[in-house]
């Protein structure tokens, strides 16, 4: 079962509260964070447990039982009015004042001084934190949906997200599923990666920590550092994390979590399996929280601290998140940098005057209206959309060629980075009427029939007795013979690569409909025409760029050409096939050692395509004649 951060924290509290009544003891307050930003507090051990008068059952051991600091001191960083360009720092979160200032607060200036020009804002994803401040301390923070529902009551129109989590876990995968869900709510949305992404962070993060703890290290001590530990997949890193450290020859620093592996019991016994006799224990989390004070550096018998005591050990505990320390600050807002790095506006897209919007009145009764969801990558709009109505255009000079675009973020983002007009769907068929066109045929440029192209439809069935005649063409992958024909045209497209050493990988978008079968399908027919060095991937879904891989890695390859099986190739061709983050198509194959060339064309620029297209336009016109 997922176990979420926000739920282990409330179960132990309760667990905590059931200890309490069945022991009746009085729980002894652990350190508080450090205010200061000098070297991180330290506890020396503690006395015995108390032998007092045991506390009240009903008294609960929980958080509110610390002076955790001055929550007045934080900054909530929810104001409105903030501007177009917003850089939203999520957290999980904590309720420990201080070190909320220290870490999240100390990562979000970090971030605000590296981007001046951004209005950075503050999200938490656990809602059980956010109400304990807000019941005990009288402040509000935003939750995530709530910060983006902000953001959008605010206008922004560039919003980047950047987690402080440390690793791709179950947290990161909630960021991940409810930023998507607001990705047509901006022009522009990016998610930078967590801190431990890329093999560099590990090596960053080794060091920033081995120079933060380098006082301790007098060859008698064993510095260990407490994670979180997770269920999902990612909880390896803290492993990693442990044979880099070894590799680096710090033997004396050890690695474990309080939840997973490896666990309290492996670190003990690593550390009782060296010569030491202090025991140095910080916390491997942005924030030195709950787990922190009471699961480390508690006095229960239980904790880190106790147990090593048991075992004979001094023991000092560093209560200092992650996010105190300036290097990892930096790590943060460098992987801020490489999402922004994300945004089309940091690229040179081309003159988008060259390209024809073809928007123009007075053009006759009859309109031929090329569908297209569009791109704002302007060479590539005018080199693929552009050139298949150009193509209708020579294929059909009775009629008048115009355009429409669907996608209302990339309409909206042209317009206001390049002053260009592009009609939507429903302001081309306005246009029309407008226009007096009796007879009217829509063509468009999609790969298959997903949701947008059922989308076209709907819109167009509203205007059904808008004009004497209708009809609509079908996508580009509708017959048998549509997909033998596009398999040819992007095999003899790529001929020069095909020397028996390379494969060639073709990048779709992918859907959730009932269509995305076409992708196997046209895998097959290339495996039907022998052609086993040709390869089928999608960006949001099967087949996964991990399959391509695996399929790939099962030849003898020493070369990938990369090539997007889009019309167009603009955002994700450029970002998710052919960028530099770590997690592109491009960066996967080369940390696999291939030698990768990426082909960054659409398939509207193939002649063999426009001319597919053309052929499914002449049978929507036959159906109005």
């Amino acid at each position: 079962m997922k176990k979420t951060l926000a739920l282990i924290l409330a179960a132990v509290l309760l667990f905590s509260l059931l200890a309490a009544c069945a022991k009746q003891e009085t729980p002894a307050p652990s350190a508080e964070p450090s205010e200061s930003a000098a070297p991180a507090q330290s506890t020396e051990p503690s006395a015995a447990p108390s032998e007092s008068a045991p506390a009240p059952a009903e008294e609960e051991e929980d958080e509110e039982n610390y002076d955790t600091g001055d929550a007045s001191l934080d900054n909530v960083r929810n104001e409105d009015g903030i501007g177009p360009n917003e850089l939203l720092v999520v957290s999980f979160g904590t309720s420990f004042n201080d070190s909320r200032r220290l870490t999240i607060g100390g990562i979000e200036a970090a971030v605000e001084a590296a981007f001046p020009n951004w209005s950075v804002r503050r999200g938490f994803t656990s809602q059980i934190i956010i109400d304990h401040v807000k019941s005990r301390d009288n402040v509000a923070i935003d939750n995530l949906e709530e910060a983006l529902d902000r953001a959008v009551a605010n206008g922004v129109q560039t919003l980047v997200v950047q987690p402080t989590h440390l690793m791709s876990g179950f947290e990161y995968t909630d960021v991940q599923d409810t930023v998507a869900k607001y990705a047509d709510s901006f022009e522009e949305v990016v998610l930078g990666t967590p801190l431990l992404t890329s093999d560099e962070d590990f090596d960053r993060v080794a060091d920033i920590i081995v120079e933060a703890t380098k006082q301790y290290d007098d060859g008698k001590t064993a510095i260990c550092f407490m994670g979180h530990g997770t269920e999902a997949a990612s909880n390896p890193v803290y492993a990693k994390m442990q044979q880099i450290l070894a590799g680096k020859g710090m033997a004396n620093y050890f690695i474990g979590t309080v939840e997973a592996e490896p666990s309290l019991e492996d670190v003990l016994a690593a550390v009782k399996a060296g010569s030491y006799e202090k025991v140095v224990l910080e916390p491997l989390m942005i924030v030195a929280g709950d787990h922190a004070n009471n699961d480390m550096a508690g006095d229960e018998e239980d904790s880190w601290k106790s147990a090593f005591e048991a075992e004979g050990y001094k023991v000092e505990c560093i209560l200092r998140g992650l996010g105190e320390l300036e290097g990892i600050q930096q790590l943060i807002v460098e992987h801020t940098q490489a999402a922004m790095a994300g945004l089309e506006e940091n690229y040179d897209t081309g003159d988008a005057m060259l390209d024809d919007t073809r928007n123009a009145d007075g053009i006759g009764e009859d309109e031929l209206l090329v569908v297209s969801f569009g791109t704002s990558f302007n060479d590539s709009r005018r080199q693929t959309i552009g050139a298949i109505e150009a193509a209708e255009e020579a294929a059909f000079p009775e009629w008048s060629v115009r355009r429409g675009f669907t996608s209302q973020i990339i309409i909206d983002h042209v317009k206001k980075r390049d002053n260009v007009t592009i009609d939507n769907l429903e302001e081309a068929l306005d246009r029309a009427v407008a226009n007096g066109v009796k007879r009217i045929v829509l063509q468009p440029t999609h790969l298959m029939s997903g949701f947008e192209y059922t989308d076209v439809q709907d819109t167009v069935a509203k205007y059904a007795d808008s004009f004497e005649k209708i009809a609509i063409g079908t996508p580009l992958l509708t017959t048998d013979d549509d997909f033998a024909r596009v398999a040819d045209v992007i095999v003899e497209a790529t001929r020069e690569y095909d020397d028996g050493k390379t494969a060639i990988c073709f990048m779709g978008h992918g859907t959730e409909a009932d269509s995305n079968p076409v992708y196997a399908k046209m895998q097959q027919i290339l495996a039907d025409k022998g052609l086993a060095n040709y390869f089928i991937g999608t960006v949001e879904a099967e087949p996964s760029l991990e399959d391509v891989l695996a399929m790939v890695k099962a030849g003898e390859y020493t070369r990938v050409v990369l090539e997007p099986l889009m019309i167009v190739a603009g955002d994700h061709a450029n970002n998710d096939m052919a960028g530099d983050e770590e997690d592109s198509w491009k960066s996967v194959f080369e940390a696999e050692g291939y030698e990768v060339e990426c082909i960054l064309r659409g398939l509207g620029e193939l002649e063999g395509i426009r001319q597919l297209i053309v052929e499914h336009t002449q049978a929507a016109i036959d159906q109005v004649a």
